[in-house]
């Protein structure tokens, strides 16, 4: 039976014959949803509940065919699966996965901020293990001096202070070594 006389029982309400043909498109439906995380049983439901929209949209006065009705059936039953694995806090897998095309913006990826970082490993690759503590605890972990003088044992606030600022100088020369100096940087 062609797509015109499908559409032609079911504006009669002649729907019995025009069902049985469309049912056909049941396994390639079937067969997408289970290979996307759904099972037998979710495919039969979304299949029925696509049949009834199809005959609603088709029943419209309005309604205008633009490809294959098989096509705008599987289209109808892709979206109501999509919608179901949503509810279900899955992500589909389907055929249109491929199709995806992912930009730099959508990944939220920032070239120059990868390369400051990459930059700033090697800085901190090559500090002491001395200052990393102190950077740490003081930019980190956000110690005021004090506590940052008891926990690495320098004499006096100001001993700690003194090394912050060591610890920051060196830091900065091995920055220009690498490139990588930020005028936002605050010492």
């Amino acid at each position: 039976m062609k797509d015109q006389d499908i559409i032609s029982r079911i504006k009669k309400g002649q729907t019995e014959r025009a069902l049985k043909v469309l049912y056909k498109e049941f396994p390639k439906v079937r067969a997408n949803i289970i290979a996307s995380g759904g099972d037998h049983e979710i495919a039969e439901e979304i299949f029925n509940d696509s049949l009834i929209l199809l005959i609603e949209k088709v029943s419209e006065p309005t309604f205008e065919l633009t490809s294959k009705l098989s096509t705008y059936l599987y289209g109808i039953n892709r979206f109501m699966w999509m919608n179901e694995a949503r509810k279900r806090h899955k992500s589909p897998e389907s055929e249109w996965r491929d199709t995806l095309i992912l930009t730099a913006d959508d990944l939220d990826f920032n070239e120059e901020k990868e390369n400051e970082l990459r930059a700033l490993e090697i800085v901190l690759d090559q500090i002491s293990e001395r200052c990393k503590k102190l950077f740490e605890l003081f930019y980190f972990q956000k110690n005021d001096m004090k506590m940052i003088a008891d926990k690495l044992d320098f004499s006096s606030v100001n001993s700690a202070k003194t090394q912050k600022y060591k610890c920051m100088e060196k830091a900065m020369k091995l920055a220009k070594e690498v490139k990588i100096v930020s005028p936002t940087i605050d010492v």
